[in-house]
């Protein structure tokens, strides 16, 4: 079989064509990656309220504070405050204001991954 001519430029406009299609894809996770922050950093601020109420409602904090106005006992009985205090942890409101931390990191981590894809060229020319 004969070998075919090539059109010359071909090479080129396929690079752009990728280039192209990286740079559409990347502005969409910037997009997303923004949207995702602010509700995750709106998902931190009421998590961390609830929390913060969590904690004053579970009595945590009255044992917590017994360790800053009377260590002696604290340190004493120091099993049986450790045990209080994981016993009135609130568990479900720290779990969620982690979770709200951990989506607001990720949706960072993705933004800047591809504002940097979107400045730096994939090929070299």
């Amino acid at each position: 079989m004969d070998q075919l001519e090539l059109p010359k430029g071909l090479r080129r406009r396929i690079f752009a064509s990728i280039r192209r299609e990286e740079i559409r894809r990347a502005r969409i996770y910037v997009v997303i990656s923004l949207t995702t922050i602010v509700v995750s950093l709106c998902g931190v601020i009421f998590a961390g309220i609830y929390m913060v109420q969590g904690f004053y409602r579970s009595s945590f904090y009255s044992y917590f504070s017994l360790l800053f106005s009377d260590p002696d006992i604290a340190f004493s009985y120091w099993r049986e405050f450790s045990l209080s205090l994981i016993e009135t942890a609130p568990v479900v409101e720290i779990i969620l204001s982690l979770v709200a931390i951990v989506s607001m990191l990720i949706s960072i981590r993705v933004l800047v991954n591809n504002a940097k894809s979107e400045l730096v060229p994939s090929f070299s020319h």
